[in-house]
């Protein structure tokens, strides 16, 4: 669950940016529990923890920049996306380590790009669970379990460490789309595995976790899941 706060006076404007989060969420198995603030001080009153924040910046009483600062001084590191009319507000968010901004009126080509980029970084800030809709309904599941995806026909097969296997009909570049790129890597066609779950590695193969599962990449993967390899600094046995 992605506890989100959308920081916007304008109906219109909040009732469009909550749909796009629910589709956006439904295409790409996240699943967004939404508050709505109509301004910025009761979002400032309230002591709740969100993993992703939207601000308006034209807001009566306080502007969203203001309201940015205040809260950097409690939380410096949640991502904060500003919507507004006008690009010259928006630039000014390096001040406040903003991730980026969407212009009004929102289009959802520039918000499902941001998106994207957006999810690799909540992903990382928190062990996070993704909604999996399989035949039998839906199934939550935590990113730390997944050991690889691997695509057959059209269907995906979650691979849990508690050996659980999980299908869901889809594509294997939307299940990218849905994890974070740090965490995961697309090492063929046909598979992503779990950097954090690599025990060993050798000329053409990596292997995960203590039952030692071989996943076979492809030359042009190879340097890809040798770098994050590398930033995670795995120990490799």
């Amino acid at each position: 669950m992605i506890k989100t706060a959308i920081v916007e006076d304008e109906d219109e404007a909040f009732e469009t940016l909550k749909g796009f989060l629910l589709k956006f969420g439904e295409d790409n198995n996240f699943l967004f529990s939404i508050t709505h603030y109509k301004e910025g001080l009761s979002f400032l009153d309230e002591s709740k923890n969100f993993d992703l924040i939207f601000m308006d910046i034209e807001m009566p009483h306080m502007n969203g920049m203001e309201v940015a600062k205040k809260l950097r001084e409690k939380d410096r590191n949640v991502p904060l996306i500003f919507i507004t009319n006008l690009v010259q507000y928006a630039i000014q968010g390096y001040q406040v380590d903003a991730i980026d901004y969407v212009l009004k009126p929102i289009q959802y080509a520039r918000f499902e790009s941001l998106m994207i980029k957006t999810m690799k970084i909540v992903g990382s800030n928190k062990d996070q669970e993704i909604i999996l809709k399989t035949t039998g309904g839906a199934k939550k599941v935590s990113l730390s379990s997944i050991l690889y995806v691997e695509i057959k026909d059209h269907l995906l097969i979650y691979y849990l460490d508690n050996e659980e296997e999980v299908e869901v009909w889809g594509t294997l570049a939307n299940a990218k789309a849905s994890l974070p790129d740090d965490m995961f890597s697309r090492c063929s066609n046909s598979v992503i595995i779990n950097i954090q779950k690599v025990t060993s590695i050798d000329k053409d193969k990596a292997y995960l976790t203590n039952r030692k599962i071989p996943i076979s990449f492809s030359r042009n993967k190879q340097k890809d899941v040798l770098n994050k390899l590398n930033e995670k600094k795995v120990s490799l046995s």
